[in-house]
């Protein structure tokens, strides 16, 4: 990720394979609790240049929530049709990583 993780500011999520990535808005901040992207552009070359618009509008959010001390992670997505297949894939695959981080401490 580069930015800064602050309501109304934008931050660009970029992948260490290939350089291709999303710039987000931080539309929503409740640190520790909640956190709403609104998706403006695809990008490649680490951010550097747009390329399809196909993550405008765009949005992901991610909220934690404590029951008898159990924390749970929910995601909610909106994202075009010819992605879903992408992200049923990836979604659980960086999820387990969260877990397995969250665990160790």
């Amino acid at each position: 990720m580069k930015g800064v993780m602050k309501q109304g500011s934008e931050v660009q999520f970029l992948s260490a394979e290939n350089g291709y990535g999303v710039t987000s808005l931080v539309d929503k901040l409740n640190p520790n609790e909640f956190v709403l992207f609104k998706h403006s552009a695809d990008t490649q070359e680490s951010g550097q240049q747009e390329r399809e618009k196909e993550w405008t509008g765009g949005t992901e959010s991610y909220s934690l929530t404590e029951k008898n001390g159990v924390t749970s992670l929910i995601v909610k997505t909106d994202i075009p049709q010819e992605l879903v297949e992408i992200f049923n894939e990836r979604i659980p695959k960086a999820l387990e990583c969260i877990k397995a981080l969250a665990e160790k401490i």
